[in-house]
């Protein structure tokens, strides 16, 4: 992982195990330089991740 993420396992535990690793591929895609704080980078990678567990459910 990045290390521009640092203890996010609190804002990921409460999601389902597909979606947890979803939004933590998404956070380890995500380039440094994009200038994104911590907070506002995991909150995007968890609704995307949400979007893609949601489409993929059908």
């Amino acid at each position: 992982m990045n290390n521009q993420f640092k203890n996010i396992e609190l804002e990921l535990k409460d999601l389902k195990p597909a979606v947890r690793k979803k939004a933590l591929e998404i956070l380890n895609a995500m380039p440094i330089e994009t200038g994104m704080d911590q907070k506002s980078a995991i909150k995007k990678a968890i609704e995307q991740a949400e979007n893609w567990f949601m489409d993929s459910e059908g």
